[in-house]
Parts: structure tokens; sequence; C-alpha cells
């Protein structure tokens, strides 16, 4: 019975992460794609939203979020409101979502609700495998490393993302997230995109694992960084300690303003 629950929890997740994405990717651009997720955000809000609100989100330059968010008010998706503020100042303009039949929004809400019901251990795993299984992300066994690596790729793309693999083959960088306004709240989304890489790499047969995920190590950018036994340096030449560099540091600092009082 508790099996079967999960089954069927992890299998609504899955299926409502594979539209989500399939809803994503028919907004091309990068600027459609940022212009989507602040007017995301704004529609989820309980409240109405200043722009620095947005950027603690985002992580986006408040410019960037104000010219957006001009753009979805020219198209009647957002409106704004003076807040109501004491004191000194103009009052932050408020912005809040005039539509309500957004499907993204819809699907947004039924992950959520399927996310507050979803609890065990295996959770993630399985919800990974219901996601893939919906976008047809199939295990492929492959020759070399090389090519599995290639495959995760694909797979990660195919689930939504803007994919790219660094020059050594050991670091995946994940753009473009279709999911990129949900994580912040449910962050097991990230754990099912990991598990998910993680079954992928495992059906190749190859010798190559995820070694961790970086949830927006810049924004909108996230890193799956690869442990591979073939991929190994000839040697490597370590950096100072932090604690030598700072010193360093703060030496070349003191030599620049002496030599500033000299010219002086």
């Amino acid at each position: 019975m508790w099996y079967e629950c999960v089954v069927n929890a992890a299998d609504s997740i899955g299926r409502t992460l594979a539209r989500l994405g399939q809803l994503s990717s028919r907004h091309g651009s990068e600027t459609d794609s940022s212009r989507q997720a602040i007017l995301r955000i704004v529609q989820e809000a309980t409240e109405p939203l200043s722009i620095d609100d947005i950027c603690a989100v985002t992580k986006l330059h408040a410019n960037t979020i104000r010219t957006h968010l001009d753009v979805l008010r020219a198209a009647g998706s957002v409106e704004r409101v003076r807040e109501n503020a004491e004191g000194r100042g103009r009052p932050k303009w408020l912005y809040y979502s005039t539509q309500t039949d957004d499907p993204y929004l819809k699907l947004s809400a039924d992950l959520a609700d399927a996310l507050a019901e979803a609890s065990g251990p295996g959770m993630a795993s399985e919800a990974a495998k219901r996601w893939r299984m919906a976008d047809n992300v199939r295990q492929v066994q492959v020759a070399t490393t090389d090519e599995a690596v290639a495959v995760a790729a694909g797979a990660l793309s195919r689930l939504g993302f803007d994919v790219d693999v660094s020059p050594v083959g050991n670091a995946v960088f994940l753009g473009n997230c279709p999911y990129a306004a949900l994580v912040h709240e449910h962050p097991i989304i990230c754990d099912i995109h990991a598990q998910a890489l993680e079954q992928v790499l495992a059906g190749t047969g190859q010798d190559v694992e995820l070694e961790s995920l970086d949830v927006f190590a810049r924004p909108g950018v996230c890193v799956a960084h690869l442990r591979r036994k073939d991929v190994t340096p000839d040697w490597v030449v370590p950096g100072a300690p932090r604690e030598v560099a700072a010193s360093a540091d703060g030496q070349t600092k003191q030599k620049r303003k002496k030599k500033s009082r000299r010219t002086a």
C-alpha cells in the first residue's frame, strides 16, 4: 500500500514536470525565458511584489527586471500599484498578475499539490524515472565515456534545459531551467533532476557518475559535476592557501599606497 502511494505520487510529479518542460520549451529565446520566469513569480505570489522581491528570487539586475515588467504591463499580463508606505521618499511600485488562465500557473499549482502529498524514501528517484518515461528519455548503453556524457547532455536537453558540456567533459552546464520559478519553494525538484541524470548515466554502462549539482551557481545556470576516472591531469599545480593569498594581496595594496604617497 505504501509503495503504491509512492508510485502514484511520483507518477503525478513526473508527468507534471514533463508537461511544464514542454510548455516552457515553446519560449525559444533567453529574453523570453527570463520574462516568463518573472511573470510566473508574480503570478504565484500571494501578494504584490516589488522589484527588489523579484531580484531576490531571480538574481537578475533590477534594471533588467524593470524592462521585462514594462513589456509585461504593455501586454496586459501584470499591473502595478504604489506601496502604502509612510515616511520620506517615493513609495515603491508593487506588481501583481492580471492573468488567471495561464496554463503554466495551473500546472505549477498541480505540481505543488503533488509535491505536498509526496513523502518517503525513494520518492525523488521514482519521480525522476516517471519524468524520463513521460519525456521518452530512455537509458542507452554506449561504448565510451565521452559518448555517455553526450547521452546525458542530450537527455537533459530533452527534459527542457539549454545544455553545454565543458571541454574536458567533466561538467555539464544547464541553462533556461523550465522550473526556475518553482525550485526555491520546492527544492526537491532539483533532487529529482539529479536523480534523472544519475539514472541516465547509470544506463550508459560507463564508469561516470554525478558528483554534485550546483544549483544556480550563476543566475539562471546550474552546474552538474561529473566523476569520471578516464579524465585525470598529468599533474596538478596547487594554488596558494587562502590565508597566504590574502596576505599577499594585503602586501600588494600596502606597496601601492606607499608608491602613491611618493608620487603625490
